[in-house]
């Protein structure tokens, strides 16, 4: 296929009635997202509305997020574009945020069908079978016939797989930057074979996207990339791999604040400690388990077919298909959280089937061509009223009120006012959705920044045998990180995922607060609710706990937080990026401040500037070099690598928006000056 080649009407015309069917049944199908606001607690759903809903102007500069993990960098807690969107269709149409979430993830479900259709028909310039591809992806889960969910069954290839991890799970971000793949492939396969500035501009553009959308999309295009340089221009493959290269480093520009050097250390280390992302000897064995399956199938797709197109589909199919089946059935991953991949090996093996059946389906008799293709109409007309029926009783409105974690969260803002909170499970990933908590955890796990703190909260779940010592270890850990209140949720709690080992730990040993359906919010004893502390500087944690268990690093340090010889401090937060500290100190203490360091803190006392240092548990402090009396302030900037970013991205968007518009000119200017000429010619 060839964009410089002239489309005709009747053919646009054909391609545009197919994109509207598409999106019309998958519209149809979900249809309820467009309309009520669900309530799936066991979903991220609410991680995604808080950050829609609290960001405000954060996504233009940089910001402190004081919700999640005693306070992260905005920039380390998700890819910011379906927040973005949420908040951008809540402010537009002045609905809440929850149903603008809803709304956003209906537009990503319809318009992954939809742009896999433009894909194949844009390379292929079939738009039946481009169709049919599609239609295969709305209506169908292959990978339930390899890689099936739970127990295998046949029928399970007819499931809403797809309307069930976008509605249910998590995969919003993920399915978002998979409907953005096949465009990047379109516009990546026509910079490598044209070499025009617009496909290399559409190709940044659509890259910076996907990565802007989920973690997933820079892995997915490097994939497809991959695939494209195996099959596209070969004899010149050092220009195109310097290309695509030039192409890549371009759209991370563009994102830099999302993928900054330390935010790629973050994932990479917090995906290591997950045991679906560790790599190890057997990620090695892996990758060349995969790499003897390419050569062998790029050995022999010639003989089966010239096409590059064709080839691309098979081994794009190959490369998403091998991570999650090696991870089903040889227990070996080189990618993290491989099995989450069904999900490109479902879009990848579409097009592959349709269009590989594409030469026996044209050979075979027209009586048969026309039964096969009816069968496949009434196939797919069963299939769209089965996964309405599905959608139809999935996606029912309900009353997010009425949930155990809207109830806990909003009792505890109104109740417990300042007090850092640790809430658990679905209750910490939906309580900033709800209120303005300051939370203990509430993060993402794949984006992490601060390890320790990730200890803790595996220590406070779970961090003795006995019930007693596990209530000893979780609040050392509580205190030492500020914790003033903690929800506990009990073995028939709505809570989703009950991950305290004893539940019953601090029954008789804190008071409770608030007890409803097998949740209860304890109070954990503080001399001050503030974050702030004066401590004997020999006091402050200097060893990294060896694990959730080890506390004896912290004791010196917590006891000190009780310790009434000692100065309060008064810690107070004067918006998200300054906080104010006043307090008394003696020569030989410190200011504790129970919020996670980062380099974008800084800190002055009397005007002068004083050295933010971090302790062992990843929490700062500072010498305020006097005694007496004294006020210290802190304010955040993002520090230099965040504010680099954010410049080269800023640059970079400028850059490729100056160069498309000075091109754009001196396009129509050659064109005016060739007619001209040939106007004067003619003359």
């Amino acid at each position: 296929m060839d964009l410089e080649k002239p489309f005709g009407r009747r053919e646009l015309l054909r391609a545009a009635a197919y994109g509207l069917v598409l999106v019309w049944l998958n519209a149809y199908v979900c249809r309820e997202l467009f309309l009520v606001q669900t309530a799936w607690m066991n979903s991220m759903h609410g991680f995604w509305i808080a950050l829609a809903e609290r960001a405000g102007d954060s996504w233009f500069h940089a910001t402190w997020w004081p919700y999640w993990d005693c306070g992260i960098p905005f920039e380390f807690t998700y890819a910011p574009l379906i927040p973005a969107m949420t908040e951008l269709w809540s402010a537009l149409r002045g609905v809440p945020h929850a149903l603008a979430f809803n709304v956003v993830t209906g537009v990503v479900y319809c318009a992954g069908p939809l742009t896999l259709f433009l894909m194949a028909w844009l390379l292929t310039r079939l738009p039946g079978y481009s169709f049919a591809a599609a239609l295969f992806y709305s209506f169908t889960a292959p990978t339930q016939l390899f890689l099936p969910d739970s127990e295998f069954s046949m029928t399970k290839f007819w499931d809403a797989r797809r309307l069930f991890v976008i509605g249910l799970w998590d995969e919003t971000p993920h399915l978002a930057a998979l409907a953005l793949l096949p465009l990047a492939i379109v516009f990546l396969s026509l910079a490598i074979r044209k070499r025009r500035f617009a496909y290399g501009a559409a190709a940044v553009i659509s890259i910076s996207l996907m990565a802007l959308a989920s973690a997933f999309g820079p892995i997915n295009v490097a994939m497809a990339a991959l695939c494209l340089l195996f099959v596209l221009r070969r004899e010149h493959w050092k220009r195109n791999v310097a290309l695509t290269a030039g192409i890549g480093a371009f759209a991370w520009a563009i994102c830099a604040p999302y993928y900054s050097p330390s935010l790629l250390h973050v994932i990479v280390a917090s995906t290591g400690n997950h045991f679906e992302g560790k790599w190890d000897i057997g990620s090695l064995t892996t990758m060349a388990m995969v790499a003897v399956g390419w050569v062998i199938l790029w050995r022999y797709l010639p003989r089966w077919t010239a096409d590059w197109r064709l080839q691309f589909f098979a081994l794009f199919a190959y490369l998403t298909s091998s991570v999650p089946m090696i991870a089903a059935y040889l227990h070996h991953q080189f990618l993290p959280q491989p099995t989450r991949y069904k999900l490109e090996m479902e879009l990848a093996l579409a097009p592959l089937v349709v269009f590989a059946a594409r030469h026996w389906f044209e050979k075979a008799p027209a009586p048969l061509r026309n039964a096969l293709l009816f069968l496949l109409l009434a196939l797919a007309g069963e299939q769209l009223v089965s996964h309405r029926r599905f959608g139809k009783v999935f996606l029912h409105s309900a009353d997010v009120t009425q949930t155990i974690e809207y109830r806990a969260a909003t009792w505890a803002e109104q109740h417990l006012p300042g007090v850092r909170v640790m809430m658990p499970g679905s209750i910490g990933q939906w309580a900033n959705a709800f209120t303005g908590l300051h939370q203990f955890s509430g993060s993402s796990w794949s984006m992490t920044a601060y390890p320790v703190q990730q200890r803790g909260l595996s220590g406070i779940y779970n961090g003795a045998e006995t019930p007693e010592l596990d209530a000893m270890v979780s609040l050392a850990w509580l205190k030492a990180f500020g914790v003033g209140a903690i929800a506990v949720s009990g073995p028939k709690s709505e809570e989703y995922w009950k991950q305290f080992a004893h539940p019953e730990k601090f029954e008789g040993v804190l008071p409770a607060l608030w007890s409803e359906k097998g949740v209860t919010i304890y109070q954990v004893p503080q001399r001050t609710a503030s974050l702030a502390h004066v401590v004997p500087e020999a006091d402050l944690v200097r060893r990294v706990p060896r694990g959730p268990a080890d506390i004896t690093a912290m004791a010196r340090y917590v006891a000190d937080l009780d310790d009434p010889s000692l100065p309060l401090a008064e810690l107070q937060w004067e918006g998200p990026n300054r906080i104010r500290i006043r307090t008394t100190t003696s020569p030989g203490q410190a200011i504790s401040i129970q919020v996670s360091s980062s380099p974008g803190w800084r800190a002055t006392a009397a005007g002068h500037e004083r050295e933010l240092k971090t302790d062992a548990l990843g929490l700062m402090w500072v010498q305020p070099e006097r005694s007496g009396p004294c006020e210290v302030e802190l304010t955040y900037d993002g520090g230099w690598e965040l504010r680099l970013c954010r410049w080269i991205s800023f640059t970079s968007i400028i850059a490729l928006l100056g160069v498309s518009l000075f091109r754009r000119r001196g396009g129509r200017g050659q064109r005016v000056e060739h007619a001209g000429s040939k106007l004067v010619a003619e003359l």
